[in-house]
């Protein structure tokens, strides 16, 4: 039934004005409820002023309306009673006696009437609205243009369901945020500007091997691996006698070599060894590799020890070389240097934000993701190949990428107990920086040595030769000397023999005239005697008259006879010592001549030999080994790794760090906000992508504005003073908060 206004009613006038009601009847005739939308008569109006506003950037989460209303009246503005039923719809003004330079002063508003309930007998509630404008009417009347805070009047009566959270202080709250080292929670993109570059913050160092680190008594801290042809622990003997060894070949790495392999410690072991061996090059010149490997003692390459020229060479063992794991930073994630502003934002620890970069030196560094290496202590494994072909030392991230953090402890291969490791679970080798370009040398071979030690036997045989020759020569020209020799000997000895016989024969002749004298002599005698007998006195006469004429005679032919046999002989002596004479002579210019050929010979052959030594002191020197690989780290800087850990720039890293402070991290994923919207200390930032309301008593587009209020994005106090007023870094997480 419709019943009679009592209230006040102004005619508008002019060609915008209306009728409007100014109060409605104090009868509860019409049926009017105090609700949000019409004031029945005695409402009472409370203006306030607050920190936050209409455009709900900002909400503050009291406990319930009681503390609400407890915080109005503590600092509230003057407080008025309507004597009318007021309307205050949305979009409409209401008056109020108030002055115009008074209500200038407050934002909010509060209406209560307690002495009427409202629908369904529940007892009285209070009504808050936002003034957003404050218009002059009368002295003492102003119109007040309202919003309804709905939050602050219907967020206690709405329950929220599973949520879509898009961002906010949950991320940073979550217990379980770095869970995972941060790849369950915070690994979501953000998609902030984080300046055009790292800088390091922290840099973790592993030095392997150096030339410019001077150990005493020592040149470089680094090893020398030779291969050799030539079994270098033989005796080499020397170049009189040289001794040639071939290598016993060896198994390094399991890898079949006919070369044997050895490892000089230290650069200085090598440098005397090739001292030692300097005058030996047919040893030398049989190293076909010279290679500068990391300090043997960090990788056991080998045990056999032997002593050559006062040098301890190790004989390479067989078998796989010993990995090496080295633990570069314990704890390395709480240890972080992260601004101690920041120190709660734990996804400055992952990627983007933080990068770990793992490098050689080489050109090939790797880019880790803090969150993806399981490993708390940033243990990486140095594995050694030093063998022919490829030689190489890779370093790699253990549990790189592995799914869990299970097994921190690298995993040793059972089979060689810790001299290797098997596949990690992560990356392995995949994610690997290494030396790959060991630097190779060479040394000098002295030629002249080689040749000599090398021709020494065919050089003696030459001496030999010529000596031989020589004495063949000589030999030669002592036969026709001896010949000639005998030859004049027989001359000279048939010549006396044919003198010999002449002197015989004039000797018979003179003996047969004398024979013959004193034949003629007896027989003038035996005519003397025949005579005398006769009595012939001159037959005595006669016949000594005819033995003096015989004697005489006979004395004439036996001179005869010498004489004739003196000059025979002596032209026969003389024509004998001419013709020995000129054969003597022949004799002797002949072997003068022999023997100065064969000593001019022996000379030219000598000389010979000796031209090929002489030259053989300008043969080129030859070299064993070569000259290649990547010496500059080595010579330079260092062999090893180092593990740069990058953060962004100040600035950049100021900014996002302000901006997570102040609306925590992207969370895209659903969850369930609690029932006070407060998961931090001051305040809680939530931005929400789906809006679920599980109930509410509201009308819909309330329950709808409150819903857009979330997907938004909006803060959440705890205390209305805070707003705009405390650092925003002192906002501490709430304990046992989860997503």
């Amino acid at each position: 039934m419709f019943t009679r206004y009592c209230g006040n009613y102004t005619k508008g006038k002019g060609a915008n004005a209306v009728n409007q009601f100014q109060d409605l009847p104090t009868e509860k005739s019409f049926g009017h409820e105090f609700d949000y939308a019409v004031w029945t008569a005695n409402t009472t109006v409370t203006l306030a002023n607050v920190p936050w506003n209409s455009d709900y950037r900002d909400l503050v989460r009291f406990d319930n309306r009681a503390a609400l209303d407890n915080y109005l009246d503590t600092a509230a503005g003057p407080i008025i009673s309507t004597t009318g039923t007021t309307y205050a719809a949305m979009g409409r003004p209401i008056a109020l006696d108030i002055p115009h330079s008074r209500a200038n002063r407050f934002n909010y508003l509060r209406a209560t009437n307690p002495a009427q309930p409202i629908s369904g007998g529940d007892t009285g509630q209070a009504f808050y609205y936002f003034i957003t404008d404050v218009q002059y009417v009368a002295p003492n009347t102003t119109r007040f243009m309202l919003q309804l805070d709905v939050w602050q009047t219907f967020g206690h009566d709405v329950s929220f369901g599973n949520c879509y959270i898009e961002r906010g202080h949950i991320g940073i709250a979550n217990e379980e945020s770095f869970k995972d080292n941060g790849r369950e929670y915070l690994t979501q993109p953000e998609g902030l500007d984080m300046g055009g570059e790292y800088q390091i913050v922290d840099q973790w160092r592993r030095d392997i091997a150096s030339a410019r680190n001077k150990v005493p008594g020592d040149i470089g801290s680094y090893s020398i691996l030779v291969t050799s042809t030539v079994d270098l622990t033989a005796a080499p003997s020397d170049e009189n006698g040289p001794r040639l060894v071939s290598a016993r070949g060896s198994d390094m790495e399991n890898l079949p070599n006919g070369a044997t392999s050895y490892v000089f410690t230290t650069l200085a072991h090598f440098k005397q060894f090739l001292s030692a061996f300097a005058d030996k090059p047919w040893v030398t010149q049989g190293i076909i590799s010279i290679m500068a490997i990391p300090f043997t003692g960090t990788y056991d390459v080998g045990s056999t020890s032997t002593m050559v020229a006062g040098v301890s060479i190790l004989e390479v063992d067989p078998g796989s070389l010993r990995v090496r794991k080295e633990v570069m930073k314990e704890d390395w994630r709480d240890n972080l240097p992260i601004p101690e502003r920041y120190a709660g934002l734990h996804k400055l620890k992952t990627y983007p934000y933080c990068v770990l970069e793992m490098t050689s030196y080489t050109g090939t560094p790797l880019v880790l993701k803090p969150e993806s290496w399981c490993d708390p202590d940033g243990t990486v494994i140095e594995v050694p190949h030093f063998a022919q072909p490829g030689p190489r030392i890779m370093f790699y991230p253990y549990r790189y990428n592995a799914a869990t953090l299970q097994n921190s402890t690298p995993a040793m291969d059972p089979v060689t107990d810790d001299s290797g490791v098997v596949n990690d679970g992560g990356e392995f080798l995949d994610m690997a920086t290494g030396i790959t370009n060991f630097p190779t040398f060479s040394l000098v071979n002295n030629g002249y040595m080689s040749f000599m030690a090398s021709n020494h036997n065919a050089i003696a045989y030459q001496h030999s030769s010529a000596d031989w020759a020589q004495q063949r020569a000589l030999g030669g020209n002592q036969l026709p000397a001896e010949q000639a020799t005998g030859a004049i000997g027989t001359s000279q000895d048939i010549n006396q023999q044919g003198m010999s016989a002449a002197r015989q024969s004039t000797n018979l002749a003179n003996e047969t005239g004398a024979f013959r004298a004193i034949q003629g002599m007896a027989n003038s005698a035996i005519g003397g005697i025949s005579g005398v007998a006769n009595g012939q006195p001159g037959a005595a006469v006669g016949a000594i008259g005819g033995m003096a004429n015989a004697a005489v005679g006979n004395a004439i032919d036996v001179n005869q006879r010498n004489q004739s046999l003196g000059i025979s002989n002596t032209l026969a002596a003389g024509t004998n010592r001419a013709a020995t004479d000129q054969m003597g002579y022949v004799r002797d210019t002949n072997k003068a001549y022999g023997d100065w050929a064969a000593k001019g010979d022996y000379q030219n052959v000598i000389a010979g030999i000796n031209a090929k030594v002489q030259d053989a002191k300008l043969i080129q020197p030859t070299t064993a080994g070569q000259v290649g690989g990547d010496a500059f780290n080595l010579a330079t800087n260092k062999w090893g790794y180092d593990i740069k850990v990058k953060m962004l720039q100040p600035a950049s890293l100021n900014s996002i760090g302000e901006y997570w402070l102040r609306y925590g991290y992207s969370i895209n994923r659903f969850g369930r906000m609690p029932e006070n919207f407060m998961v931090m200390s001051k305040f809680t930032y939530w931005k929400l992508r789906e809006t679920y309301i599980s109930s509410s008593e509201c009308p819909e587009t309330f329950k709808q504005a409150l819903r857009g209020i979330f997907e938004k994005g909006v803060t959440v106090w705890k205390n209305p003073t805070d707003i705009g007023n405390i650092d925003i870094a002192d906002n501490t997480a709430i304990a046992g908060v989860t997503l």
